[in-house]
């Protein structure tokens, strides 16, 4: 089955247009990471000009995609014509030999053209197929989101809603806001911009103080007020288009995060805590491991978080004030491929003639043709003898074993038991050697490593001899730290929901290695503890050790025992063979009243 001539038209100028998109996209990288430099504070400039960079991209695809379509459509219909007014082909022994052509010598650029003109059109089916298929899977995630608005919702108490009432009127948002609760969400997030709704977690407003809720609210409606969540469908058409282009993504990722930037600017302009904020984001962060999509408004936002969060704090991390030389060294190499620009076709002489017992489309396009050097034969390379193996070293035998008893990797801190057994070699001839960072002792066929750097070491086995120490074998390993601890309290497992009663037994942070056959055990140096009464602003103690400070276990006798929440954040511990500690994240009880 034949394909349409203007099918291939079509997918022959998509496939230029994808083809002049990556110098184009590359340029226009090129300049927004200068103006992000210069301009790297101010971040609604930043996220407009984000938005202008990926438009602008589209824009130059889109006049490609017509100069090309326009000059392969007039190509199309010149070939024809040329069929009828060209000359006869010139029989073989008619035409003149190679070496009397004078043809000229094709440059990089005219051949690379040449090749680009013939393949296009793959390019530009491939390049369709793809998006066909993001595109089913873009709108497969659209109808999954649109389901949350009516699956299992239910509306939280008048005060919340009267709350995001209130606060819809401060920021000026005309639209009526619906406030929702849902158990399949895990943090608060917005869905339309037509009819706005913001979903909570179901319960998550009552286990947070009314000052943490405004915060949250006020940054959804941030998203609404900023019509973010119709940008957002835009920058997911534009990245869907060019999937292919790795610097076009990171400039949709510097519009999504200045995006959250802009949003948390809002909120901090109409809070006096701060503080407060970036501690309710970073217990979202901490607390909700789900991935969320891109078609929702998330409070967490998780690119850059760690970013996001020093800048609601009042900390600004120091940039080097240097322009960045790599981009300056790309610029005049970009401009000198941006030369390289689709032209139009030029005009053909009414007296033109030319052969055309083998025309084709491709061979037929005005601004691009140029003759096809002839291949040259392959010249015939010598066979290759096969290699004599090389002798193998008196005394060597093939039957030996080097066995890791524990596991197949060497960690650090901890002593690692090693057998070592080389057939019809007694033991005590055996020497063994450790290259790389640490040592090896024993005998007998037993043997302990201790190693103190990350990466690889070799194992090595000689026997000795009366001419001195033959090799035997070697063998490689890796090298690692002793894994992540995990965090609980002493007693309970993880976070939790427990009564106060059971909580108060438990007086001590722990760093349990699960899973790991050494002996082991790692310190708990240092924890932040956060008390979270129920409706109550948050009360925080900077703990040093693994022990819960006597003030805050007073303070969690005095709570009443029904949702409130504690956190252990940023616990530090040292493992065996850490120089310095380490952070494995945190965990949260939340109290019940009874079992």
């Amino acid at each position: 089955m034949s394909i349409p001539a203007s099918y291939s038209i079509l997918a022959q100028a998509f496939g230029w247009a994808v083809v002049h998109s990556l110098w184009q996209i590359a340029l226009i990288w090129l300049v927004f990471s200068g103006l992000n430099w210069a301009l790297r504070r101010r971040n609604q400039v930043m996220y407009t000009l984000s938005l202008v960079a990926m438009l602008t991209a589209a824009l130059c695809f889109c006049h490609t995609f017509s100069v090309e379509f326009v000059r392969l459509s007039q190509a199309n219909s010149l070939a024809p014509t040329l069929e009828n007014t060209s000359e006869p082909a010139l029989s073989l022994s008619e035409q003149p030999l190679a070496s009397d052509m004078n043809a000229p010598t094709l440059t990089l650029l005219e051949t690379t053209s040449a090749w680009l003109e013939s393949h296009t059109i793959q390019v530009g089916w491939a390049w369709g197929f793809c998006v066909l298929l993001l595109w089913f899977r873009l709108l497969g995630g659209w109808w999954l989101v649109q389901r949350l608005r009516h699956r299992d919702v239910a509306l939280p108490g008048a005060v919340w809603q009267e709350q995001c009432r209130m606060l819809s009127k401060k920021l000026e948002i005309n639209t009526l806001v619906r406030l929702l609760e849902s158990p399949h969400v895990h943090e608060p997030l917005t869905l339309g911009f037509w009819k706005p709704v913001i979903l909570f977690p179901t319960g998550m407003l009552l286990s947070l103080s009314p000052a943490q809720v405004e915060a949250l609210l006020l940054h959804e409606l941030a998203h609404i007020r900023r019509y973010d969540y119709l940008v957002n469908l835009f920058q997911l058409t534009l990245e869907t288009c060019f999937f292919y282009h790795p610097l076009f993504w990171l400039i949709s990722r510097e519009a999504r995060v200045r995006r959250e930037f802009c949003c948390d600017d809002v909120v901090l302009y109409h809070t006096s805590n701060p503080i407060l904020y970036a501690k309710t984001l970073t217990d979202l962060q901490l607390s909700f491991h789900q991935p969320s999509t891109h078609f929702t408004m998330n409070a967490t936002g998780k690119s850059r978080f760690t970013e996001r969060i020093l800048r609601i704090a009042g900390v600004s991390p120091k940039r080097e004030n240097r322009p960045n030389w790599l981009i300056i060294m790309l610029l005049p190499a970009l401009i000198a491929i941006s030369s390289w620009w689709p032209t139009q076709a030029a005009p053909m002489p009414n007296n033109a003639t030319m052969d055309v017992s083998a025309i084709n489309l491709t061979d037929s396009l005005p601004p691009r043709q140029s003759a096809t050097p002839t291949p040259q034969p392959n010249k015939a390379k010598p066979a290759q003898q096969n290699p004599t193996p090389a002798p193998e070293a008196p005394g060597k035998t093939k039957d030996y074993a080097i066995e890791v008893v524990k596991m197949n990797v060497l960690y650090i801190g901890v002593d690692n038991p090693v057998r070592i057994s080389v057939n019809g070699v007694p033991s005590g001839e055996l020497v063994v050697h450790l290259e790389g960072q640490g040592t090896i002792e024993g005998g007998n066929g037993n043997y302990n490593v201790q190693v103190t750097q990350p990466g690889e070491v070799t194992i090595s086995v000689f026997r000795r001899t009366s001419e001195g120490e033959m090799k035997i074998s070697s063998q490689k390993y890796r090298v690692k730290r002793i894994p992540d601890p995990t965090p609980m309290l002493e007693g309970l497992y993880r976070s939790s929901t427990v009564t106060k009663e059971k909580f108060l037994g438990a007086k001590t942070v722990l760093a349990v290695l699960e899973n790991f056959d050494f002996d082991a055990v790692c310190e708990v140096v240092g924890f932040q503890l956060t008390i979270v009464p129920k409706k109550q602003d948050p009360v925080y103690f900077d703990v040093g050790g693994s022990k819960i400070p006597v003030k805050a276990l007073e303070m969690i006798k005095s709570l009443s025992g029904d949702g409130d929440a504690i956190f252990f954040d940023e616990i530090q511990v040292k493992c065996p063979g850490d120089q310095n500690s380490r952070h494995i994240g945190g965990v949260a009880y939340k109290l019940k009243l009874a079992e």
